[in-house]
């Protein structure tokens, strides 16, 4: 026996944990909810458009003091559209050409950005892929490179929590979490219906919507609660310190997006 097998051994047994490894994963990610989180998995999965649209004003209001600024479109044209117009609005924190890092996701794959953007001379980057860019090598510095010299990046998000305007996202190849960290500024895109209430409704979707062999859960949930900020030095309140200095997030409710 290892010397990390024993420690793991005893934590285990600490813990009150017996058997197989494969049964006491079973007994954590339940194939079927008990009678509590049935019932926040019904309330959520249930919910009309006119309860989707009460959260989507929630979440405007709980993101206004957290300089989230949540905006609804009708559908990914328009969407689109905003974002371009935002592009050519802001310009980047440290000087040099703009440009743009995305994520390959379905939903942000429809807004078609290259093309959009094309029109004002700014590429469209995503991790480990380049598009529109002969020069490209496809390798993991090429990449990194590409997201650190972004002044926005563009992803989308798994859940948003309406009570507190957190963004959830977990970490899955194509879209890393460089996107919403290195950039200035970091535009999310979303669809009305991943709009949840809260945590325990968050928590119940990351246990019991997912599918084998991970049931919902990977080996990175990043939580997104507006901007980067902080107030380290004389209590001043410093946005982009450690990230991102503007949020923006577009809501998608065309058919309310179910």
């Amino acid at each position: 026996m290892t010397t990390q097998s024993h420690f793991i051994g005893r934590v285990t047994a600490a813990l009150g944990y017996t058997g197989a490894p494969e049964r006491r994963r079973a007994t954590v990610f339940t194939a079927r909810p008990g009678r509590r989180h049935g019932e926040i998995l019904k309330r959520a999965r249930t919910r009309t458009d006119a309860d989707r649209f009460m959260l989507l004003k929630e979440l405007i209001v709980q993101g206004k003091p957290l300089n989230l600024k949540v905006i609804s479109k009708k559908d990914p044209s328009d969407t689109a559209v905003a974002i371009a117009a935002l592009v050519e609005e802001k310009s980047p924190e440290w000087e040099g050409p703009k440009s743009v890092a995305a994520w390959r996701h379905p939903l942000i794959d429809s807004l078609a950005l290259p093309e959009i953007l094309a029109r004002q001379k700014v590429p469209v980057y995503s991790p480990r892929q380049t598009i529109g860019d002969p020069e490209s090598t496809n390798n993991l510095s090429f990449s990194r490179r590409r997201v650190e010299t972004a002044f926005i990046g563009i992803t989308s998000a798994d859940y948003c929590l309406a009570e507190t305007a957190t963004l959830v996202m977990k970490t899955v190849p194509g879209s890393d979490r460089s996107v919403s960290l290195l950039p200035s500024i970091h535009v999310a895109v979303i669809e009305l219906n991943q709009i949840i209430r809260n945590l325990p409704e968050l928590y119940a979707c990351l246990k019991y919507e997912g599918k084998p062999p991970d049931w919902g859960l990977t080996n990175c949930l990043t939580l997104i609660s507006g901007p980067s900020k902080t107030a380290d030095i004389e209590l001043t309140m410093v946005h982009g310190a450690h990230g991102p200095r503007e949020v923006y997030l577009y809501v998608i409710t065309q058919a309310s997006a179910a």
